[in-house]
């Protein structure tokens, strides 16, 4: 059951990721299909064949040829036209009940920073970003003291090593947890890790998605809400870890066209040292945010490496000095693109895969930075 409910949001997520020519171009052969049939309408109207497809291409059309036609029995005509709107009552039913399962977030709002009542640590301390190999996916930890931050969780299967990677490092419980979109490849393992910590702070971009994956994120989210976390749709807002330290999320807008360009674009600063988490994020939404403050020594790769992502224009405001893609082994996708390596070979020679070094950690004081792979 479990395998097919998984093959059944496999394909849920490619028609939710087609793109607006992928649509049109399904009308225009609908519409050449029909044309066609009108076409050999007079020819062919007496065909039993022909009113079958008429049946399943346009119902009302194929129910007026099969009862006008004399070939076909009284009791045959009825066989076809139940088999017709059974089908058509099958494929509606599923549309309406698909769009009813769409989960339909209750999102709070917040201010000012002592809204969220999350409290400041103190200064001066080392700041750890924790860029984890948990395969073709995305799970990025940031550890201040004991405030932590979770970007994203990895892929379905992923779970345990997730949460093993995080009592590894010792966390107790996640101030923010951020999922940048609904993505099976970024939020698999965060109900499990909303079922093992407690969260204070949650903030995704306001897409939601009829997946398992997401219906399991989603009511975690809510249990989680009964504890008295937040919830937030992601939006202009700075938070502090301390009074050096700065997590601050970038609107880049709902309308960018699918849930990979509507990802949740965030900042870490500290002091001189800035990292940028770009989620799935792509070029048509990089285009628009040009204006922003990006400028940052760590990039985390957009996409997994994709060659849609971390384009010439967006690396020229980012500057980076050192580039992280999370991408699995033998991927089959191909990532990271080497056309997106090319790129960013320009800025830096420092690029690091997560399937080529593991778990990646840039550990900062605010004035320099220290790269290792454990």
């Amino acid at each position: 059951m479990n395998q097919f409910l998984e093959q059944i949001d496999y394909v849920i997520e490619l028609i939710e990721q087609a793109n607006w020519t992928d649509y049109l171009i399904f009308i225009l052969a609908y519409v050449i299909l029909v044309l066609g049939l009108l076409g050999s309408l007079k020819k062919n109207q007496r065909q039993v064949w022909y009113n079958c497809v008429w049946l399943f291409v346009c119902p009302p059309l194929g129910i007026y040829l099969v009862k006008h036609n004399r070939r076909i029995k009284k009791k045959k005509k009825q066989e076809l036209i139940r088999y017709s709107l059974t089908g058509w009552a099958i494929v509606l039913s599923a549309i309406f009940i698909y769009l009813g399962w769409m989960p339909h977030p209750n999102y709070q709002e917040v201010e000012t920073y002592q809204d969220s009542h999350l409290v400041k640590r103190p200064n001066d301390l080392n700041l750890e970003v924790h860029f984890i190999d948990i395969g073709q996916g995305d799970a990025t930890l940031i550890v201040y003291d004991d405030f932590h931050i979770l970007i994203d969780g990895g892929n379905n299967g992923s779970e345990a090593k997730l949460l093993n990677y995080l009592k590894k490092v010792g966390v107790d419980d996640i101030e923010i947890l951020v999922a940048t979109h609904p993505d099976s490849d970024h939020i698999g393992g965060l109900a499990e890790v909303m079922a093992e910590y407690r969260v204070h702070l949650i903030i995704d971009s306001g897409e939601s998605h009829s997946s398992q994956t997401y219906k399991a994120y989603f009511e975690a989210v809510k249990q989680q809400q009964e504890q008295g976390a937040i919830y937030l749709e992601d939006a202009d807002m700075i938070f502090e870890l301390s009074d050096q330290i700065t997590f601050e999320v970038i609107e880049t807008g709902d309308d960018n066209g699918d849930r990979n360009n509507n990802s949740v674009l965030t900042k870490l600063s500290y002091q001189d040292i800035d990292f940028l988490f770009t989620g799935d994020m792509e070029s048509k939404t990089e285009e628009k945010i040009l204006y922003r403050d990006l400028e940052a020594e760590i990039l985390k790769a957009g996409h997994h490496g994709s060659q849609t992502s971390s384009s010439i224009d967006f690396l020229q405001e980012v500057q980076p000095e050192v580039v992280v893609i999370s991408a699995g082994l033998n991927n089959s996708y191909g990532h990271p693109h080497r056309a997106l390596l090319e790129r960013v070979n320009r800025y830096t020679d420092e690029v690091y895969v997560t399937y080529e070094k593991g778990n990646i950690v840039v550990t900062t004081d605010g004035l320099t930075y220290q790269v290792d792979f454990k």
